[in-house]
């Protein structure tokens, strides 16, 4: 008697969506914040210089891990970078980038002499970053603890 390949269930396949959608969206919400705060008519901002050229590295990180975490999913098996490597880089990339985001955000709240409202906008999309990105670095050390095989 042959076994026959199950179909792929509903859930199987919603799952890898659900979390592609979730990082797209993450991705997304961080490099609007980036062009927000790259928008503000500071002069010379050294900061300016991060949001440029470390955001941008930290969701390329996440992206490579993403695609790696796909690779080795379709291949049904653990490669090089393994998934769990694979995950550490998506949540300490958009975890960085965030965090590197969040203090710009405060600095330039600090620096903003515009209206309360402006002020107001910074700060809550800066203690967004923050909110978000405690998970991400949550996440990322215990797949680092996981991929290491340290007890957790």
């Amino acid at each position: 008697m042959q076994v026959v390949p199950a179909a792929t269930t509903f859930g199987e396949f919603l799952t890898p969506v659900f979390f592609y959608v979730v990082i797209a969206a993450y991705v997304a919400f961080v490099l609007a914040s980036a062009w927000q705060f790259s928008r503000r008519p500071e002069p010379g901002r050294v900061i300016r210089a991060i949001n440029l050229t470390l955001v941008p590295l930290g969701v390329l990180v996440a992206l490579v891990g993403v695609l790696a975490a796909s690779f080795n999913a379709f291949a049904q098996e653990e490669g090089t970078p393994s998934t769990n490597w694979a995950i550490v880089m998506v949540a300490l990339g958009l975890g960085g980038a965030s965090l590197l985001l969040a203090v710009e955000g405060f600095v330039l709240r600090s620096r903003v002499r515009s209206s309360t409202e402006d002020r107001r906008a910074i700060g809550l999309r800066s203690l967004s970053l923050i909110a978000t990105t405690v998970p991400l670095v949550v996440l990322g050390t215990l797949f680092i603890a996981i991929a290491l095989r340290l007890p957790v």
